[in-house]
């Protein structure tokens, strides 16, 4: 995986740190996460754990007894031998043939498939009526470099429902452990299932595209990045979350805002609408910073804050005024008499000068121009300007007393035009008329003062009135708006932490979209040879269907995904599923499953099918027998089965098959015993053969020989293996011992003494070394009398049963 990233150029580092982490677990992903990169370099990086697929150890079945378990009565004791092989176990129904099958599958996953829909049956019926008590499961599995481990299940008498189940596990030489835990199949089994039965075939493609999918997927090695995808999507997720709540949180703020008929409301809304909101400038609205002043609220504050000149000020204004008007009238009437007196004394120099004639002035004696004169005129003009100047205070007094008075009559404002809000209509109306009347002032001194003293109580109480209605309004636009901004704060704080934390989640999101594909491409790239053996299985599988199957992929994910699953009908694509009958669905669950089954990555050795053939056509069934012969090359195949079809096609087909027959007698006593083995096939071929007076001697010399050493060798082979795999020996190295072994001597040796050596002193006995004798010298020179036929294959028969009896005297 890791080369995958390194060569992925469009894919970012900070993902591809994030996938590796991923991949290794949680507490890296979330290192990874908290540092913000990785100390590991991705170019460095050795390959994760799902580039390489672990060593696995082979496991074969060798035995199982089952006592008191469903159709089982007594102890019933199944042999398998612990090597590759096909054994079919037949039986007819009801013979305690699938009862064995179920205890198997209990044994080593502690329920079966086909109870799982049927809880109720499963509990009421899993104890046998004719040995309720002592119930017991006793497995045993040979495993390569462990040797021979037994698997047990018993139940207390007492027990009612299945689940009390007590497994133990015994090593070979150790002591009982509790529990099956340790052995680690718990994984294989659901991965690499070794044991499939007919309601699992039939449920394989009927539990739909993704129960399909999982199956499969299951069985490619590829978990961990299942598990990557997964830990990356819940990191998401949760990293998501503050992004998801916020894009709700600024919907929600819009909606509210949008409703509020207040300007910074609607300034607000309109931020909020966009998907990425300028938070500074929420911000600055939210806190009072920026004030908008392009709507009612401006009007408010002014009207809140309108007021007439203090009262103090105007009284005093008034007050001035008539002072100065007082100065002015005193001053002048002072200036007024002095002047009527000049006028006087004029009016009575003439009336003198009228009766008296021209004369010197009796006033001024007939004063001439001289410094008497001069001094005289200066204190005159001292005396007049003393006069006139009280007169000019009084007019600068009067001036700035009018100025003063004047300048608080101003024009009405602006913001008495017209009402911000109809609520203020009225106060604006009265407002604005006192305001107009204390405007229109009177021309007169007086007159203006009396006007101030009497209108400036009316616009005082109107422009009271009218600030109280603007705050008020001013104070439930605040009420209205305080909160929102509140939350738009709120927002902004945690729209800021959560812009800081969205490159995480966008590289999250990357990784995991990544990944996710990757892992479609390495499923399909590991589930080509799958692909490939699939349709090797089902071209033994179809026989005469006409319907040719193609490539498996998996597509989709999540709830999408599925298996597609080409095929072709008479050339022409079609759905495989829709277009097969329904034992061509049968061979096709097969054709699905045993690939899955026998990848070298699977710890088991063996495959175990209950009832495959139902619903098959005879031909299929043939071709069944043929694809598991192949299967038996390597790997442990046990069938079971209540057809007749499926051994009289083994022993048609001379696949090497061992039968066995499972019979049911009276209170539930089932017994197995072996119908035919492929040494005794041989032996049978061989008596047939010297019984045949229809063949030519010649034809018998030369066959017989050969037949009779495919038997020894057949019973040498399976005793030499199941005794080394029970060791806990590697199949590996039995196969290469058995295989570098040519001679019959040499692999009757290994049969006998796990080593090649002199067979002399076992040779005593005389059909021994006659019938040994048979089987070597005679495949060359063929056997040298006919009529010693029989006597060949009667001493054959004896020296395989010492063999099989390890008798070495």
């Amino acid at each position: 995986m890791s080369e995958r990233i390194n060569t992925d150029d469009a894919l970012s580092v900070e993902a591809g740190l994030l996938v590796l982490a991923a991949l290794e677990g949680d507490d890296p992903l979330d290192a990874a996460l908290q540092d913000g990169e990785r100390a590991v370099d991705p170019a460095s990086t050795t390959a994760s754990p799902v580039d390489t697929a672990p060593a696995t150890s082979g496991t074969f079945l060798a035995s199982l007894e089952v006592r008191g378990f469903r159709g089982i009565g007594e102890t019933t004791h199944l042999d398998l031998a612990p090597q590759p092989g096909l054994t079919i176990v037949a039986g007819r129904n009801g013979s305690g043939k699938s009862s064995l099958a179920e205890a198997l599958e209990v044994a080593l996953t502690g329920s079966t498939y086909r109870w799982k829909k049927k809880a109720a049956q499963w509990k009421e019926h899993w104890r046998n009526l004719h040995h309720p008590t002592g119930v017991e499961i006793v497995l045993k599995v040979a495993q390569e470099g462990v040797g021979v481990t037994t698997i047990g299940c018993s139940w207390p008498d007492d027990a009612s429902e299945v689940g009390l189940v007590k497994a133990w596990v015994q090593p070979p030489g150790g002591k009982r452990q509790p529990g099956v835990d340790h052995l680690n199949w718990s994984g294989a089994l659901e991965t690499y299932r070794p044991m499939m039965s007919y309601d699992e075939l039939g449920g394989m493609l009927e539990a739909g595209p993704s129960a399909l999918y999982d199956a499969l997927s299951q069985a490619l090695g590829v978990e961990q990045i299942g598990d990557g995808i997964r830990r990356l999507e819940q990191r998401h997720k949760v990293k998501k979350a503050p992004g998801d709540g916020l894009a709700i949180r600024r919907k929600q703020l819009y909606t509210e805002a949008d409703s509020l008929p207040d300007e910074r409301a609607v300034h607000a809304a309109q931020l909020l609408k966009k998907v990425e909101p300028d938070v500074g400038a929420l911000r600055e609205l939210a806190t009072g910073v920026v004030v908008v002043d392009n709507g009612p609220l401006s009007t408010l504050r002014t009207l809140e804050s309108l007021a007439p000149p203090r009262q103090v000020e105007v009284q005093s204004a008034a007050d001035e005024l008539r002072r100065a008007v007082e100065a002015m009238a005193t001053a002048g009437e002072a200036e007024f008499a002095r002047g009527m007196a000049r006028l006087d004394v004029r009016k009575r120099a003439l009336q003198v000068h009228a009766d008296f004639g021209d004369m010197t002035c009796p006033v001024c004696a007939g004063t001439h121009l001289d410094d008497a004169w001069a001094e005289s005129a200066r204190a005159d003009v001292e005396r007049r300007s003393r006069e006139l100047s009280g007169l000019e205070a009084a007019r600068e007094a009067l001036d700035r007393a009018r100025g003063n008075a004047r300048r608080l009559v101003t024009p009405r404002p602006g913001a008495l035009d017209r009402a911000p809000v109809e609520e203020l209509t009225t106060g604006i109306e009265r407002a604005r008329v006192a305001w107009d009347a204390w405007a229109d002032a009177p021309a007169g001194d007086l007159d203006l003062a009396r006007h101030l003293e009497e209108r400036w109580s009316e616009l005082d109480e109107a422009l009271r009135n009218l600030r109280t209605s603007a705050s008020e309004e001013l104070q439930r636009r605040h009420d209205a708006w305080a909160p929102l901004a509140a939350r738009v704060s709120a927002f902004c704080n945690e729209w800021d932490t959560w812009q800081h934390a969205k490159p995480t989640v966008t590289t999250l999101a990357e990784a995991t979209k990544w990944l996710k594909t990757n892992d479609t491409r390495l499923k399909n790239e590991r589930l080509a040879p799958i692909s490939d053996a699939a349709r090797l299985a089902w071209a033994l599988l179809r026989q005469q269907s006409n319907v040719d199957l193609g490539s498996l992929t998996l597509e989709g994910s999540a709830t999408r995904r599925r298996v597609n699953i080409e095929a072709s009908v008479d050339g022409q694509e079609a759905g495989a599923l829709a277009v097969m009958s329904q034992g061509e669905l049968h061979a096709l669950s097969l054709a699905l499953f045993l690939p899955r089954a026998t990848m070298d990555e699977s710890p088991f050795r063996f495959i175990v099918l209950d009832d495959p053939v139902q619903a098959m056509d005879p031909a299929k069934v043939d071709g069944l027998v043929q694809l598991l012969a192949t299967l038996a090359q390597d790997r442990q195949v046990v069938v079971l089965s209540h057809d007749d079809r499926l051994p009289a096609a083994a022993r048609r087909g001379r696949v090497g098959a061992r039968i066995l027959e499972v019979t049911r007698g009276a209170k539930s006593e089932v017994s197995v015993t072996t119908n035919l083995d492929p040494a005794r096939r041989y032996l049978d071929d061989a008596f047939a053969l010297a019984l045949d007076q229809r063949l030519p001697e010649v034809s018998l010399r030369r066959t017989l020989p050969g037949m009779l050493r495919f038997a020894v060798e057949a019973a040498s082979r399976d005793l030499y293996f199941e005794r080394r795999l029970a060791r806990g020996d590697s199949l590996m190295d039995v196969e290469d011992a058995w295989s570098t072994r040519h001679a019959t001597r040499d692999r009757v040796s290994l049969a006998l003494y796990d080593e090649v050596r002199s067979l002399d002193g076992w040779l005593t006995r005389g059909y021994r070394k006659f019938g040994l004798g048979v089987i070597t010298g005679g495949m060359h020179n063929g056997l040298k009398d006919a009529g010693d036929a029989k006597a060949a294959c009667r001493a054959v028969e004896d020296l395989i049963a010492d063999l099989r009896t390890g008798t070495k005297s």
